[in-house]
This record gives structure tokens, C-alpha cells and sequence, in this order.
């Protein structure tokens, strides 16, 4: 019997394993869709939000700190922690709510998470002061009853911290 022309099962296994083990890795490292994770939000003003009646859909919107008349400086209970290039982030979800819900009945919208960022901006002369730029990432999930019918939504709530409120509008599509 000629061994070049005989293979057996476990020599093709041996020559295809390191093959699986890329494409398995491969896949794992396939973008998740947009919209289907936290880490994947829609931008809020999207035109392209689709949902499907039950499932989880997150958007999300970006504020500046002086949007809510808030001080950084002065800003209690928040933990910076780096978070890249000459920047902090911190949660500060327990500081703001959302305001009515103006919504289907049967659907839920929630407030996911509110993260400040702080970045260090460097002056344009090498010995200009540095400056620190605060901002806010707002998510937020939204899930379509069970049966809910397929067409143009249009949610609205309010973003509020302490006193000032500002307005937050989705526009969706259930397909």
C-alpha cells in the first residue's frame, strides 16, 4: 500500500486543527452589530435605530457638563479613573434620571449608564497651561413590547440632573 496516497482520519485532523483554532478565534473577533450591546450603541439622532418587538436596542447621546450647569470642580462622590491618553472617566449614573416617558404602552426605556470624561488638552506653545475638557456619554436601552407593530416610533423623555432637564427624542423603527 502506498502511504503517500493513504491519509488517515487523525493526520487530516492534525493538518486542519491550527486552521479551526484561526477561524474559530477569527469569529469571536467579529464586530457585534450595531445596536445590540452596550458597547455597540446607535448614535441617538441615527436615522438607521431598527428594533424588533422584545429585544434590547441601546442608543447613545453625548452632553457637555456646562448642558447641565454642573461645576466639575465642585462635582461630589465621583471617581475619575484613567482611561486612556491624558484622560478619566467616571459613572455618575446615580446623579441623573429620566424624566416622563413618553413611550408605547408595554415598552421599556432605561437609563443605562452616565459617564463623565475628562481629558487633559495640552496649550498649542510648549509652555501654554493645559486645560481639562469635561464631557458626558449618556446610554440608554430601549425594548419594543412582544408584538409590537412594525413602523416609525418616536420616544421622548428628558435627561435631568438636579434641576435642569434636557430633552431626548429616539426615533425608531420597528421591523
Amino acid at each position: 500500500m502506498d502511504r503517500s496516497a493513504s491519509v488517515d482520519g487523525m493526520t487530516v485532523l492534525r493538518r486542519l486543527a491550527p486552521l479551526l483554532v484561526v477561524a474559530l478565534v477569527l469569529a469571536g473577533c467579529a464586530p457585534a452589530a450595531t445596536g445590540s450591546s452596550p458597547g455597540t450603541p446607535y448614535p441617538i439622532q441615527s436615522s438607521a435605530i431598527v428594533a424588533r418587538p422584545g429585544q434590547t436596542v441601546y442608543v447613545d447621546t453625548y452632553f457637555t457638563f456646562d448642558d447641565f450647569g454642573i461645576d466639575p470642580t465642585k462635582l461630589t462622590g465621583a471617581l475619575w479613573v484613567p482611561s486612556g491618553y491624558n484622560g478619566e472617566s467616571a459613572v455618575l449614573t446615580t446623579k441623573f434620571s429620566l424624566g416622563p416617558l413618553r413611550i408605547p404602552a408595554g415598552w421599556k426605556l432605561e437609563l443605562v449608564q452616565v459617564q463623565g470624561t475628562r481629558t487633559i488638552v495640552e496649550g498649542p506653545k510648549s509652555f501654554s497651561k493645559a486645560t481639562k475638557q469635561y464631557s458626558l456619554s449618556v446610554l440608554l436601552a430601549v425594548t419594543p413590547k412582544d408584538g409590537a407593530v412594525a413602523g416609525p416610533y418616536h420616544l421622548s423623555t428628558s435627561l435631568t440632573y438636579q434641576k435642569t432637564s434636557k430633552p431626548l427624542r429616539i426615533d425608531l423603527h420597528v421591523g
